[in-house]
């Protein structure tokens, strides 16, 4: 098995035509060794390897979904009267997802 490295890192990135900032790929490095170090503890699990993968998780479940059913989609206006917070003819919602070096909050 290939030995990880920031080099490493850097090439993957190029090749799948990511363009990493400078610091990224110690950042990614950095992370990587939490992945191992649980791929290490998923392999000390005695039986991991007997256990039979799970291809479909709702199968003892399945009685219990209800059959999807076309309907008629709730007209905009409807759908904008439940929402808390709009923008224009928008929900709004709050920002989930961003830059650690973000300061706005929007």
């Amino acid at each position: 098995m290939i030995k990880v490295t920031k080099e490493v890192i850097e090439k993957c990135a190029t090749n799948m035509m990511f363009n990493l900032n400078p610091g990224q790929a110690d950042l990614i490095y950095e992370e990587f060794s939490t992945v191992l170090a649980q791929i290490d503890f998923l392999k000390s699990i005695k039986g991991v390897d007997d256990a039979e993968p799970m291809t479909f998780p709702y199968s003892e479940h399945q009685k219990i979904l209800r059959d999807d059913k076309p309907s008629k989609p709730l007209d905009s206006k409807a759908e904008l009267a439940n929402c808390h917070t709009r923008l224009g003819d928008q929900v709004k919602l709050p920002k989930v997802v961003g830059n650690k070096n973000d300061e706005t909050d929007e």
